[in-house]
Protein backbone atom coordinates (compact mmCIF):
# COMPACT_ATOMS: atom_id res chain seq x y z
CA UNK A 1 0.00 0.00 0.00
CA UNK A 2 1.23 3.50 -0.84
CA UNK A 3 1.26 5.20 2.56
CA UNK A 4 3.06 8.42 1.68
CA UNK A 5 3.38 10.66 -1.37
CA UNK A 6 5.63 13.69 -1.73
CA UNK A 7 4.75 16.18 -4.47
CA UNK A 8 7.50 18.67 -5.31
CA UNK A 9 6.13 21.87 -6.85
CA UNK A 10 2.85 23.73 -6.52
CA UNK A 11 0.97 25.67 -9.17
CA UNK A 12 -1.82 24.08 -11.16
CA UNK A 13 0.08 20.81 -11.67
CA UNK A 14 0.93 20.30 -8.02
CA UNK A 15 -2.37 21.28 -6.48
CA UNK A 16 -4.67 19.59 -9.01
CA UNK A 17 -2.65 16.38 -8.60
CA UNK A 18 -2.53 16.63 -4.81
CA UNK A 19 -6.27 17.21 -4.50
CA UNK A 20 -7.18 14.44 -6.95
CA UNK A 21 -4.97 11.95 -5.09
CA UNK A 22 -6.28 13.09 -1.72
CA UNK A 23 -9.92 12.82 -2.78
CA UNK A 24 -9.43 9.34 -4.24
CA UNK A 25 -7.51 8.08 -1.22
CA UNK A 26 -10.11 9.40 1.21
CA UNK A 27 -12.99 7.87 -0.73
CA UNK A 28 -11.17 4.53 -0.79
CA UNK A 29 -10.48 4.69 2.93
CA UNK A 30 -6.70 4.82 2.42
CA UNK A 31 -4.62 6.55 5.09
CA UNK A 32 -2.15 8.00 2.58
CA UNK A 33 -0.27 11.09 3.71
CA UNK A 34 0.21 13.58 0.88
CA UNK A 35 2.85 16.27 1.32
CA UNK A 36 3.33 19.10 -1.17
CA UNK A 37 6.65 20.92 -1.11
CA UNK A 38 6.50 24.36 -2.71
CA UNK A 39 9.25 26.91 -3.12
CA UNK A 40 8.42 30.40 -1.82
CA UNK A 41 10.97 31.83 -4.26
CA UNK A 42 10.00 30.32 -7.63
CA UNK A 43 6.94 31.90 -9.29
CA UNK A 44 4.49 29.74 -11.20
CA UNK A 45 4.05 30.31 -14.94
CA UNK A 46 0.31 30.71 -14.50
CA UNK A 47 -0.79 31.20 -18.12
CA UNK A 48 -3.03 28.12 -18.42
CA UNK A 49 -6.18 30.22 -18.71
CA UNK A 50 -8.22 27.99 -21.04
CA UNK A 51 -9.50 24.48 -20.35
CA UNK A 52 -11.42 21.66 -22.03
CA UNK A 53 -14.71 20.15 -20.74
CA UNK A 54 -13.00 17.42 -18.67
CA UNK A 55 -12.09 20.10 -16.12
CA UNK A 56 -15.65 19.92 -14.79
CA UNK A 57 -15.28 16.22 -14.02
CA UNK A 58 -11.91 16.84 -12.40
CA UNK A 59 -13.06 19.65 -10.12
CA UNK A 60 -16.22 17.76 -9.22
CA UNK A 61 -14.04 14.75 -8.41
CA UNK A 62 -11.91 16.93 -6.15
CA UNK A 63 -15.06 18.27 -4.48
CA UNK A 64 -14.65 21.99 -5.23
CA UNK A 65 -18.11 23.55 -5.74
CA UNK A 66 -18.60 25.19 -9.13
CA UNK A 67 -19.69 28.49 -7.59
CA UNK A 68 -16.47 28.48 -5.57
CA UNK A 69 -14.45 27.99 -8.77
CA UNK A 70 -16.26 30.77 -10.64
CA UNK A 71 -15.67 33.27 -7.85
CA UNK A 72 -12.18 32.32 -6.65
CA UNK A 73 -10.59 31.83 -10.09
CA UNK A 74 -12.51 34.63 -11.87
CA UNK A 75 -13.73 31.94 -14.24
CA UNK A 76 -15.96 32.47 -17.25
CA UNK A 77 -17.64 29.90 -19.47
CA UNK A 78 -15.91 28.60 -22.60
CA UNK A 79 -17.91 26.79 -25.28
CA UNK A 80 -15.54 26.78 -28.27
CA UNK A 81 -12.41 28.13 -29.93
CA UNK A 82 -12.87 30.60 -32.77
CA UNK A 83 -10.04 30.51 -35.31
CA UNK A 84 -9.31 33.55 -37.45
CA UNK A 85 -6.95 33.90 -40.42
CA UNK A 86 -5.54 30.36 -40.29
CA UNK A 87 -6.59 30.50 -43.90
CA UNK A 88 -6.16 34.15 -44.83
CA UNK A 89 -9.30 36.16 -44.15
CA UNK A 90 -11.40 33.18 -43.03
CA UNK A 91 -12.92 32.22 -39.67
CA UNK A 92 -14.30 28.99 -38.24
CA UNK A 93 -15.10 27.40 -34.88
CA UNK A 94 -14.12 24.29 -32.98
CA UNK A 95 -17.10 23.94 -30.59
CA UNK A 96 -17.62 21.53 -27.70
CA UNK A 97 -21.11 20.35 -28.64
CA UNK A 98 -21.21 17.05 -30.46
CA UNK A 99 -23.99 16.44 -32.94
CA UNK A 100 -25.76 13.10 -32.69
CA UNK A 101 -24.22 10.58 -35.03
CA UNK A 102 -26.28 7.45 -35.79
CA UNK A 103 -24.29 4.77 -37.58
CA UNK A 104 -26.39 5.32 -40.69
CA UNK A 105 -25.96 9.10 -40.65
CA UNK A 106 -24.17 10.36 -43.76
CA UNK A 107 -25.02 14.02 -43.21
CA UNK A 108 -21.36 15.02 -43.34
CA UNK A 109 -20.88 13.40 -46.72
CA UNK A 110 -24.03 15.05 -47.98
CA UNK A 111 -22.92 18.40 -46.56
CA UNK A 112 -19.59 18.26 -48.38
CA UNK A 113 -21.53 17.98 -51.63
CA UNK A 114 -23.17 21.36 -51.02
CA UNK A 115 -20.42 23.12 -49.13
CA UNK A 116 -21.90 26.54 -49.53
CA UNK A 117 -22.90 26.32 -45.84
CA UNK A 118 -20.30 26.80 -43.05
CA UNK A 119 -19.65 23.41 -41.49
CA UNK A 120 -19.55 24.62 -37.88
CA UNK A 121 -22.88 26.45 -38.16
CA UNK A 122 -24.46 23.46 -39.87
CA UNK A 123 -23.50 20.94 -37.18
CA UNK A 124 -23.07 22.94 -33.96
CA UNK A 125 -25.60 24.89 -31.94
CA UNK A 126 -22.86 26.42 -29.79
CA UNK A 127 -21.17 28.11 -32.71
CA UNK A 128 -24.41 29.99 -33.34
CA UNK A 129 -25.11 30.72 -29.66
CA UNK A 130 -21.60 32.12 -29.19
CA UNK A 131 -22.49 35.00 -31.48
CA UNK A 132 -25.09 36.10 -28.93
CA UNK A 133 -22.92 35.40 -25.87
CA UNK A 134 -25.35 32.75 -24.61
CA UNK A 135 -24.15 30.80 -21.55
CA UNK A 136 -24.11 26.98 -21.80
CA UNK A 137 -26.24 26.52 -18.66
CA UNK A 138 -28.96 28.16 -16.58
CA UNK A 139 -28.75 29.03 -12.87
CA UNK A 140 -31.30 26.28 -12.17
CA UNK A 141 -29.03 23.50 -13.37
CA UNK A 142 -26.86 21.53 -10.97
CA UNK A 143 -23.20 22.39 -10.54
CA UNK A 144 -20.98 21.24 -13.40
CA UNK A 145 -24.09 20.38 -15.44
CA UNK A 146 -25.36 22.34 -18.43
CA UNK A 147 -27.48 22.32 -21.55
CA UNK A 148 -24.28 21.97 -23.61
CA UNK A 149 -20.73 20.78 -22.93
CA UNK A 150 -18.55 23.58 -21.62
CA UNK A 151 -15.21 24.40 -20.05
CA UNK A 152 -13.82 27.55 -18.44
CA UNK A 153 -11.50 30.45 -18.91
CA UNK A 154 -9.83 31.01 -15.54
CA UNK A 155 -6.92 32.55 -13.69
CA UNK A 156 -4.56 29.59 -13.22
CA UNK A 157 -2.65 31.22 -10.35
CA UNK A 158 -5.86 31.95 -8.45
CA UNK A 159 -7.11 28.42 -9.13
CA UNK A 160 -3.88 26.98 -7.68
CA UNK A 161 -4.18 29.25 -4.63
CA UNK A 162 -7.77 28.16 -4.01
CA UNK A 163 -6.89 24.48 -4.44
CA UNK A 164 -4.01 24.98 -2.00
CA UNK A 165 -6.31 26.22 0.77
CA UNK A 166 -8.93 23.62 -0.19
CA UNK A 167 -6.35 20.83 0.02
CA UNK A 168 -4.86 21.99 3.31
CA UNK A 169 -8.33 21.99 4.85
CA UNK A 170 -8.61 18.32 3.83
CA UNK A 171 -5.34 17.11 5.26
CA UNK A 172 -2.70 17.76 2.60
CA UNK A 173 0.56 18.83 4.27
CA UNK A 174 2.01 21.98 2.71
CA UNK A 175 5.71 22.72 3.13
CA UNK A 176 7.02 26.12 1.96
CA UNK A 177 10.71 25.47 1.43
CA UNK A 178 13.30 24.96 -1.30
CA UNK A 179 14.55 21.56 -2.39
CA UNK A 180 18.35 21.62 -2.11
CA UNK A 181 19.08 18.16 -3.51
CA UNK A 182 17.58 14.75 -4.09
CA UNK A 183 19.01 11.51 -2.68
CA UNK A 184 18.98 8.66 -5.20
CA UNK A 185 19.73 5.06 -4.21
CA UNK A 186 22.14 2.80 -6.15
CA UNK A 187 19.01 1.12 -7.59
CA UNK A 188 17.93 4.40 -9.16
CA UNK A 189 15.09 5.13 -6.73
CA UNK A 190 14.57 8.40 -4.91
CA UNK A 191 15.05 7.85 -1.20
CA UNK A 192 14.67 11.44 0.03
CA UNK A 193 14.00 15.00 -1.04
CA UNK A 194 16.16 17.36 1.02
CA UNK A 195 15.11 20.93 1.80
CA UNK A 196 16.70 24.13 3.06
CA UNK A 197 14.76 23.65 6.30
CA UNK A 198 16.92 20.64 7.08
CA UNK A 199 14.21 18.10 6.25
CA UNK A 200 14.84 14.85 4.41
CA UNK A 201 11.38 13.97 3.09
CA UNK A 202 10.96 10.26 2.38
CA UNK A 203 7.94 8.73 0.64
CA UNK A 204 6.71 5.67 -1.22
CA UNK A 205 6.02 7.76 -4.33
CA UNK A 206 7.41 11.09 -5.54
CA UNK A 207 5.62 13.34 -8.02
CA UNK A 208 7.59 15.96 -9.93
CA UNK A 209 5.60 19.15 -10.52
CA UNK A 210 8.61 21.48 -10.77
CA UNK A 211 7.75 22.80 -14.23
CA UNK A 212 10.28 23.02 -17.03
CA UNK A 213 13.11 22.45 -14.51
CA UNK A 214 11.93 18.86 -13.96
CA UNK A 215 14.12 18.73 -10.85
CA UNK A 216 13.31 15.12 -9.97
CA UNK A 217 12.65 13.19 -13.19
CA UNK A 218 14.89 15.21 -15.50
CA UNK A 219 17.44 16.39 -12.95
CA UNK A 220 17.95 13.74 -10.27
CA UNK A 221 16.99 10.75 -12.43
CA UNK A 222 18.43 12.08 -15.70
CA UNK A 223 15.47 11.34 -18.01
CA UNK A 224 16.04 13.16 -21.32
CA UNK A 225 13.55 14.94 -23.59
CA UNK A 226 12.32 13.92 -27.02
CA UNK A 227 11.64 16.96 -29.16
CA UNK A 228 8.51 17.82 -31.14
CA UNK A 229 10.03 21.01 -32.54
CA UNK A 230 10.06 19.67 -36.09
CA UNK A 231 6.26 19.51 -36.07
CA UNK A 232 5.38 22.41 -33.75
CA UNK A 233 7.56 25.38 -34.62
CA UNK A 234 6.42 27.81 -31.91
CA UNK A 235 8.72 28.00 -28.89
CA UNK A 236 8.02 31.42 -27.34
CA UNK A 237 5.10 33.44 -26.03
CA UNK A 238 4.70 37.04 -24.96
CA UNK A 239 1.67 37.59 -22.75
CA UNK A 240 -0.19 40.49 -21.20
CA UNK A 241 -3.06 41.02 -18.80
CA UNK A 242 -5.56 43.77 -19.70
CA UNK A 243 -7.60 44.84 -16.62
CA UNK A 244 -11.11 46.00 -17.43
CA UNK A 245 -10.47 49.34 -15.73
CA UNK A 246 -7.90 49.88 -18.50
CA UNK A 247 -10.00 48.54 -21.35
CA UNK A 248 -13.17 46.45 -21.30
CA UNK A 249 -14.70 44.83 -24.39
CA UNK A 250 -18.39 45.19 -25.15
CA UNK A 251 -19.07 41.69 -23.81
CA UNK A 252 -17.28 38.75 -22.22
CA UNK A 253 -16.80 36.22 -24.97
CA UNK A 254 -17.82 32.61 -24.41
CA UNK A 255 -14.95 31.44 -26.58
CA UNK A 256 -11.19 31.59 -26.93
CA UNK A 257 -10.18 33.69 -29.91
CA UNK A 258 -7.15 32.20 -31.72
CA UNK A 259 -5.91 34.51 -34.47
CA UNK A 260 -3.11 33.42 -36.80
CA UNK A 261 -0.30 35.94 -37.11
CA UNK A 262 2.83 36.30 -39.24
CA UNK A 263 5.02 34.12 -37.01
CA UNK A 264 2.48 32.08 -35.08
CA UNK A 265 -0.86 32.87 -33.48
CA UNK A 266 -2.43 35.00 -30.74
CA UNK A 267 -4.93 34.10 -28.03
CA UNK A 268 -7.56 36.37 -26.50
CA UNK A 269 -9.28 35.10 -23.35
CA UNK A 270 -11.96 36.92 -21.34
CA UNK A 271 -12.04 36.47 -17.56
CA UNK A 272 -14.40 38.25 -15.15
CA UNK A 273 -12.11 41.18 -14.36
CA UNK A 274 -9.51 41.16 -17.15
CA UNK A 275 -8.51 39.76 -20.49
CA UNK A 276 -5.46 37.59 -21.09
CA UNK A 277 -3.73 37.93 -24.45
CA UNK A 278 -0.63 36.24 -25.78
CA UNK A 279 1.35 35.92 -28.98
CA UNK A 280 2.71 32.39 -29.46
CA UNK A 281 5.52 32.47 -32.02
CA UNK A 282 8.67 30.86 -33.36
CA UNK A 283 11.97 32.42 -32.32
CA UNK A 284 13.41 31.31 -35.65
CA UNK A 285 11.23 33.92 -37.37
CA UNK A 286 10.65 36.61 -34.73
CA UNK A 287 12.65 38.00 -31.80
CA UNK A 288 11.26 38.95 -28.39
CA UNK A 289 11.21 42.70 -28.94
CA UNK A 290 9.42 42.40 -32.28
CA UNK A 291 6.91 39.94 -30.82
CA UNK A 292 6.07 42.28 -27.94
CA UNK A 293 5.76 45.23 -30.32
CA UNK A 294 3.41 43.20 -32.54
CA UNK A 295 1.26 42.23 -29.54
CA UNK A 296 1.03 45.82 -28.33
CA UNK A 297 0.24 47.16 -31.79
CA UNK A 298 -2.52 44.60 -32.24
CA UNK A 299 -4.05 45.45 -28.85
CA UNK A 300 -3.89 49.24 -29.07
CA UNK A 301 -2.53 52.24 -27.19
CA UNK A 302 -4.37 51.43 -23.95
CA UNK A 303 -1.80 48.70 -23.22
CA UNK A 304 1.26 50.94 -23.54
CA UNK A 305 1.90 51.08 -19.80
CA UNK A 306 1.04 47.45 -19.07
CA UNK A 307 3.73 44.88 -18.37
CA UNK A 308 4.42 42.15 -20.90
CA UNK A 309 5.77 38.76 -19.85
CA UNK A 310 8.03 36.60 -22.02
CA UNK A 311 7.93 32.81 -21.79
CA UNK A 312 10.27 30.34 -23.43
CA UNK A 313 9.17 26.76 -23.84
CA UNK A 314 10.26 23.57 -25.52
CA UNK A 315 7.78 21.40 -27.37
CA UNK A 316 8.58 17.88 -26.34
CA UNK A 317 8.19 15.15 -23.75
CA UNK A 318 10.41 13.19 -21.39
CA UNK A 319 11.42 9.81 -22.79
CA UNK A 320 9.52 8.25 -19.90
CA UNK A 321 7.05 9.93 -17.54
CA UNK A 322 7.43 7.43 -14.70
CA UNK A 323 10.79 6.07 -13.60
CA UNK A 324 11.21 3.97 -10.49
CA UNK A 325 9.25 5.65 -7.72
CA UNK A 326 8.98 9.04 -9.44
CA UNK A 327 6.40 10.29 -11.93
CA UNK A 328 6.37 13.71 -13.58
CA UNK A 329 3.16 15.71 -14.08
CA UNK A 330 2.63 18.83 -16.17
CA UNK A 331 5.54 20.82 -17.57
CA UNK A 332 8.10 18.64 -15.78
CA UNK A 333 7.00 15.80 -18.07
CA UNK A 334 6.38 17.70 -21.28
CA UNK A 335 4.62 20.44 -23.15
CA UNK A 336 3.19 20.80 -26.62
CA UNK A 337 2.00 24.39 -27.05
CA UNK A 338 -1.00 26.48 -25.88
CA UNK A 339 -3.13 25.78 -28.97
CA UNK A 340 -6.35 23.85 -28.16
CA UNK A 341 -5.83 24.25 -24.40
CA UNK A 342 -4.39 20.81 -23.66
CA UNK A 343 -1.98 21.88 -20.89
CA UNK A 344 -4.32 21.56 -17.92
CA UNK A 345 -5.91 18.46 -19.45
CA UNK A 346 -2.55 16.67 -19.39
CA UNK A 347 -2.36 17.43 -15.66
CA UNK A 348 -5.91 16.17 -15.12
CA UNK A 349 -5.16 12.96 -17.03
CA UNK A 350 -1.95 12.30 -15.12
CA UNK A 351 -3.46 12.99 -11.69
CA UNK A 352 -6.46 10.75 -12.32
CA UNK A 353 -4.33 7.96 -13.81
CA UNK A 354 -1.88 7.99 -10.90
CA UNK A 355 -4.76 7.97 -8.40
CA UNK A 356 -6.26 4.85 -10.01
CA UNK A 357 -2.85 3.11 -10.17
CA UNK A 358 -1.71 3.46 -6.56
CA UNK A 359 -2.64 -0.13 -5.68
CA UNK A 360 -1.06 -1.33 -8.93
CA UNK A 361 2.16 0.49 -8.06
CA UNK A 362 2.28 -1.06 -4.61
CA UNK A 363 1.83 -4.57 -6.03
CA UNK A 364 3.75 -4.35 -9.33
CA UNK A 365 5.78 -1.12 -9.54
CA UNK A 366 7.73 -1.89 -12.72
CA UNK A 367 4.68 -3.04 -14.69
CA UNK A 368 2.73 0.01 -13.50
CA UNK A 369 5.45 2.39 -14.66
CA UNK A 370 5.70 0.69 -18.05
CA UNK A 371 1.95 0.80 -18.58
CA UNK A 372 1.66 4.42 -17.48
CA UNK A 373 4.50 5.42 -19.80
CA UNK A 374 2.78 3.73 -22.72
CA UNK A 375 -0.57 5.47 -22.23
CA UNK A 376 1.15 8.80 -21.54
CA UNK A 377 3.16 8.56 -24.75
CA UNK A 378 0.02 7.69 -26.70
CA UNK A 379 -1.79 10.73 -25.29
CA UNK A 380 1.03 13.13 -26.16
CA UNK A 381 1.28 11.67 -29.65
CA UNK A 382 -2.49 12.00 -30.13
CA UNK A 383 -2.49 15.68 -29.15
CA UNK A 384 0.67 16.35 -31.17
CA UNK A 385 -1.03 15.05 -34.31
CA UNK A 386 -4.10 17.20 -33.76
CA UNK A 387 -2.07 20.36 -33.20
CA UNK A 388 0.14 19.60 -36.18
CA UNK A 389 -3.02 19.36 -38.31
CA UNK A 390 -3.91 23.02 -37.66
CA UNK A 391 -0.69 24.25 -39.20
CA UNK A 392 0.03 21.86 -42.06
CA UNK A 393 -3.36 22.17 -43.78
CA UNK A 394 -3.32 25.96 -43.79
CA UNK A 395 -3.32 27.60 -47.22
CA UNK A 396 -1.14 30.45 -45.93
CA UNK A 397 2.27 30.85 -47.53
CA UNK A 398 2.58 34.60 -47.05
CA UNK A 399 5.41 34.63 -44.47
CA UNK A 400 8.54 32.52 -43.88
CA UNK A 401 6.91 31.04 -40.77
CA UNK A 402 3.86 29.78 -42.66
CA UNK A 403 6.03 28.47 -45.46
CA UNK A 404 7.98 26.43 -42.91
CA UNK A 405 4.92 25.38 -40.88
CA UNK A 406 3.17 23.99 -43.98
CA UNK A 407 6.26 22.38 -45.53
CA UNK A 408 6.13 18.68 -46.30
CA UNK A 409 8.80 17.85 -43.70
CA UNK A 410 6.64 19.47 -40.98
CA UNK A 411 3.86 16.87 -41.42
CA UNK A 412 3.82 13.98 -38.96
CA UNK A 413 4.21 10.64 -40.72
CA UNK A 414 1.10 9.22 -39.05
CA UNK A 415 -0.92 12.25 -40.11
CA UNK A 416 0.40 12.26 -43.67
CA UNK A 417 -1.45 9.11 -44.76
CA UNK A 418 -4.70 10.21 -43.17
CA UNK A 419 -4.49 13.62 -44.86
CA UNK A 420 -4.23 11.90 -48.22
CA UNK A 421 -7.48 10.05 -47.45
CA UNK A 422 -9.23 13.07 -45.94
CA UNK A 423 -8.60 15.14 -49.02
CA UNK A 424 -11.22 12.92 -50.64
CA UNK A 425 -13.56 12.16 -47.75
CA UNK A 426 -14.50 13.28 -44.26
CA UNK A 427 -12.98 11.37 -41.29
CA UNK A 428 -14.74 8.27 -39.99
CA UNK A 429 -14.64 6.63 -36.55
CA UNK A 430 -12.23 4.02 -37.88
CA UNK A 431 -9.57 6.71 -38.31
CA UNK A 432 -9.31 7.13 -34.54
CA UNK A 433 -8.53 3.92 -32.64
CA UNK A 434 -8.78 4.00 -28.86
CA UNK A 435 -11.73 4.33 -26.53
CA UNK A 436 -10.82 7.52 -24.68
CA UNK A 437 -9.41 10.31 -26.82
CA UNK A 438 -9.28 14.03 -26.19
CA UNK A 439 -9.56 14.83 -29.90
CA UNK A 440 -11.36 12.38 -32.17
CA UNK A 441 -13.66 12.38 -35.18
CA UNK A 442 -15.79 15.42 -34.34
CA UNK A 443 -12.81 17.64 -33.54
CA UNK A 444 -11.01 16.67 -36.72
CA UNK A 445 -14.14 17.34 -38.77
CA UNK A 446 -14.46 20.87 -37.44
CA UNK A 447 -10.82 21.64 -38.27
CA UNK A 448 -10.69 19.90 -41.65
CA UNK A 449 -13.96 21.39 -42.89
CA UNK A 450 -13.36 24.73 -41.18
CA UNK A 451 -10.07 25.02 -43.07
CA UNK A 452 -11.83 23.78 -46.25
CA UNK A 453 -9.36 20.96 -46.67
CA UNK A 454 -11.82 18.19 -47.58
CA UNK A 455 -12.89 18.15 -51.21
CA UNK A 456 -15.71 15.72 -50.51
CA UNK A 457 -18.01 13.93 -52.96
CA UNK A 458 -19.22 15.79 -56.02
CA UNK A 459 -22.83 14.68 -55.81
CA UNK A 460 -25.48 14.04 -53.18
CA UNK A 461 -28.65 15.41 -51.67
CA UNK A 462 -28.66 18.05 -48.93
CA UNK A 463 -29.28 16.53 -45.50
CA UNK A 464 -27.78 18.61 -42.74
CA UNK A 465 -29.39 18.76 -39.27
CA UNK A 466 -31.97 21.46 -38.64
CA UNK A 467 -30.67 23.22 -35.53
CA UNK A 468 -33.04 26.19 -35.69
CA UNK A 469 -35.46 24.93 -33.00
CA UNK A 470 -32.63 24.04 -30.60
CA UNK A 471 -30.89 27.37 -31.14
CA UNK A 472 -34.11 29.34 -30.71
CA UNK A 473 -35.07 27.45 -27.55
CA UNK A 474 -31.60 27.95 -26.08
CA UNK A 475 -31.60 31.67 -26.83
CA UNK A 476 -34.95 31.98 -25.07
CA UNK A 477 -34.13 29.87 -22.00
CA UNK A 478 -30.42 30.41 -21.32
CA UNK A 479 -29.00 33.68 -19.96
CA UNK A 480 -26.17 35.64 -21.46
CA UNK A 481 -22.80 34.89 -19.90
CA UNK A 482 -22.49 38.19 -18.00
CA UNK A 483 -25.99 37.86 -16.52
CA UNK A 484 -25.24 34.35 -15.23
CA UNK A 485 -21.91 35.40 -13.75
CA UNK A 486 -23.59 38.35 -12.02
CA UNK A 487 -26.06 35.94 -10.39
CA UNK A 488 -23.19 33.75 -9.20
CA UNK A 489 -21.38 36.73 -7.71
CA UNK A 490 -24.51 37.95 -5.90
CA UNK A 491 -25.21 34.49 -4.50
CA UNK A 492 -21.61 34.21 -3.29
CA UNK A 493 -21.82 37.62 -1.60
CA UNK A 494 -25.03 36.63 0.21
CA UNK A 495 -23.51 33.33 1.34
CA UNK A 496 -20.39 35.11 2.62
Amino acid sequence: MVQSIVIVGGGSAGWITANLLNAHCQRAGRKTQITLVESPDIPTIGVGEATVPTIRRTLNDIGLPERDLLVSAEATFKTLIRFQNWNAGESYDHPFDRRRRPLTDDAVSRWTAQNNLPFDRSFSALTQLADDNVAPKSPRQAQYQGSFPYAYHLDAVKLANRLASFGRERGIQHRLCNVTDVTVSPEGLISAVNTDHGDALAADLYIDCTGFRSALLGGALGVKMRSFAKYLLCDRAVTMRIPYDVHKPERLLTYTLATARDAGWQWDINLQNRRGIGYVYSSAFLNEDAAEAALRQHEGRHCDQLEARHIRFTSGKRQVSWKGNCVAVGLSDGFLEPLESSGLYLIEFAGLAIATMLDDFAAAPKATARYYNRISDELYDEILGFLNLHYVISTRRDTPFWQAATADEAILDDLRDRLELWKRRSPTQFDFPGADRLFAQDSYEFILHGMKYVDGPVSGAPGVPDLSALVGKSRAELPEQEALLALVQRAAAVQA
